[in-house]
C-alpha cells in the first residue's frame, strides 16, 4: 500500500485502503470534499498547525489494518515515518462514509480506533445528516457517543488544551438513493 502511495498509483479522486485483506478503492464524493474542507477550516481556526492536521494520509495499526481517514489530527511531537504517522500520535479522526451506513466507518472503525485510543473519533454522515462524535476509547470501541444533527455545532477539546468548535450548518447533504 505504501509503495502504492508513493508511486502515485493512485487515481486522482480515488482514495484506496487496505481492509481485511481487501483492497477498497473509493471515489470521493463531492460532500466528503467539502465536509472536510468544513471540518479543516474549523481546526485551522482554532490555532491547530496544518501540519498536524491532514486527510487520506496513511496511518499505521500494529497487528491491524491501516488506515488513511478523511482528516486526522495528530500531537505536537507527531513523527513523521516517510509518508505515513503511527496511530499513537492520532488525537482525532474525522471520517465521511461514502455509502449509507457504511460497516467500515460505523463498526470496524469504531471498534480500531477506540482499540488504539484515539481520543475522538467524528462521523459526518452526508446520509443521515447527523454527526456522531464518540470519545473516552476502550478496548471495544467508545465509552461515549453523542449524536449532533446537522445545523447545530460540534465541540471537543483535544488531549493538548485545543478546543475545536465545528459549525455543521454548512454540511452538505445527500439523498441516500443517489447511489
Amino acid at each position: 500500500m505504501s509503495d502504492l502511495i508513493e508511486r502515485d498509483g493512485i487515481p486522482e479522486g480515488f482514495k484506496v485502503e487496505v481492509f481485511d485483506g481487501r483492497v477498497i478503492m473509493t471515489p470521493q464524493s463531492p460532500e466528503q470534499d467539502w465536509t472536510v474542507s468544513d471540518v479543516k477550516d474549523a481546526v485551522k481556526a482554532a490555532g491547530i498547525a496544518r501540519e498536524r492536521v491532514f486527510g487520506d494520509v496513511l496511518i499505521t495499526f500494529p497487528g491491524e489494518n491501516d488506515a488513511a481517514p478523511d482528516l486526522t489530527i495528530v500531537g505536537f511531537d507527531a513523527e513523521r515515518r516517510r509518508n505515513s504517522y503511527s496511530c499513537v500520535d492520532v488525537l482525532a479522526v474525522v471520517e465521511v462514509p461514502s455509502e449509507p451506513d457504511d460497516e467500515k466507518d460505523y463498526v470496524r472503525n469504531v471498534r480500531k480506533y477506540g482499540r488504539y485510543g484515539v481520543d475522538f473519533y467524528m462521523i459526518a454522515d452526508p446520509f443521515k445528516k447527523v454527526v456522531t462524535l464518540m470519545s473516552e476509547p476502550q478496548p471495544s470501541g467508545y465509552g461515549r457517543v453523542v449524536e449532533v444533527p446537522y445545523g447545530e455545532t460540534v465541540e471537543f477539546t483535544l488531549a493538548t488544551g485545543e478546543r475545536v468548535t465545528v459549525d455543521t450548518g454548512t454540511f452538505p447533504t445527500r439523498d441516500a438513493r443517489e447511489q
